[in-house]
């Protein structure tokens, strides 16, 4: 029987913040991919200083660190909204009911994330390769030489894996974070139901996590071997960030008012916010292996304020931004498809040249947008609630709008 209701007002906006930032960046890097200028900076290519040295160089437009690093924050901001909400819910149900039950944890978590992940997964395998308006030829040659890997670890719920060990699948590359969720949520109800002290258990899991990458980056240097993949997969395993989160969900839970009263101090807040837009632009070179951690700070900051308000400098909780936010999943799901296409039809039919003006940009965006919004809203509808109201038999503690 469910019981207090657990809901967190304003946070489905974030949700669809986050999920638009991405489009932002892979419209860009998809520009790029499909041979028309755009504000993306290849990783490899970055330079050694700050965005802010660089553009005063002009190496680069002001705008492209802020394009090239908005998709991955945004999911560095996921991954501590998963490790808040999950580590406070799984605290609700164990306060109400005396124990936490893993497998209906499962079952709700399967149900909401496995039946579009599975969908997308297979679009992207076996639908899509078949028509020219969704290639990415940069990505088709090694797409096609490990075609079976790929598959298999996607099967297996390892993308991030298959993402460190090979080039991103063509369009639906961002998978991966998927992949990190699904094992987080493997371990995370095992672990606080079986702590003593859950604060404690998150900060192990926390110290664990940032020193194995710290060891593995420290072994690199030392050794002389480059351990390109294994680096790769332990960067985008941001177990740390989500145990970030767990701390916020556990000092609001415990009600600990010396800390939740310093975090909803208006100066801490503002702080939050705008210590993002300074760390893109000025964070230098030396910083970058660990600066996801000050961006995680700053989100867990940004969400619990939000969720105390619900607003920021607007409201924030509003039926549109409700409704766009349960959409957030799916915008994330569709949109690197839906980007190609868009690209590729626009191209077809208008012939833009490689050099692209602004009306150009303009009508990528608003057309890949528009798309997205539709086609994740058709699919929310159609396919995807079905299994949202299945999951709620499993549910011990009520949860949402």
């Amino acid at each position: 029987m469910l019981s207090k209701k657990v809901f967190f007002p304003g946070l489905n906006a974030l949700r669809f913040f986050a999920a638009s930032a991405v489009v932002f960046t892979h419209v860009e890097l998809m520009k790029k991919f499909l041979g028309h200028s755009s504000h993306w900076i290849d990783p490899a290519q970055r330079i050694k200083t700050t965005a802010f040295e660089a553009m005063q160089r002009r190496e680069f437009s002001w705008v492209s660190p802020l394009i090239a690093n908005a998709g991955s924050l945004a999911v560095v901001f996921f991954f501590v909204l998963s490790g808040f909400l999950i580590t406070f819910l799984l605290l609700e149900e164990q306060q109400q009911t005396a124990t936490i039950s893993v497998r209906k944890f499962y079952m709700r978590r399967i149900l909401r994330i496995w039946p579009l992940y599975f969908l997308v997964a297979a679009l992207g395998f076996f639908v899509l390769p078949h028509f020219g308006v969704f290639d990415v030829p940069v990505q088709q040659p090694e797409f096609e030489e490990h075609f079976w890997v790929n598959l298999l670890l996607y099967v297996g719920m390892l993308p991030n894996l298959a993402f460190a060990l090979f080039m991103a699948v063509p369009n639906i590359g961002q998978l991966w974070s998927i992949g990190v969720e699904e094992q987080f949520y493997l371990v995370w109800p095992v672990l606080v139901k079986k702590s003593k002290s859950p604060l404690r258990a998150i900060m192990i899991v926390f110290a664990v996590a940032v020193g194995l990458k710290a060891g593995v980056l420290l072994w690199s240097e030392l050794s002389g071997w480059e351990l390109k993949e294994l680096k790769k997969f332990l960067a985008m395993l941001r177990i740390e960030s989500m145990a970030i989160g767990g701390v916020g969900a556990y000092l609001w839970f415990t009600n600990k008012e010396k800390w939740m009263n310093l975090i909803l101090r208006p100066v801490v807040e503002w702080a939050a916010w705008i210590s993002i837009p300074m760390l893109i632009y000025f964070s230098p070179m030396l910083i970058q292996n660990g600066v996801h951690l000050i961006y995680s700070i700053s989100f867990l900051i940004i969400i619990i304020n939000v969720a105390k308000k619900g607003k920021f400098i607007i409201s924030l909780e509003t039926p549109i931004f409700d409704y766009l936010g349960k959409l957030s999943y799916g915008i994330y799901m569709y949109h690197l498809m839906i980007v190609v296409f868009s690209i590729h039809l626009l191209d077809a039919v208008f012939h833009f040249p490689s050099d692209l003006k602004l009306i150009h940009h303009v009508s990528i965006y608003a057309l890949s947008f528009t798309l997205t919004i539709i086609v994740s809203a058709l699919s929310y509808e159609f396919f995807e609630k079905r299994f949202v109201s299945a999951k709620k038999k499993y549910a011990l503690v009520e949860s949402g709008s």
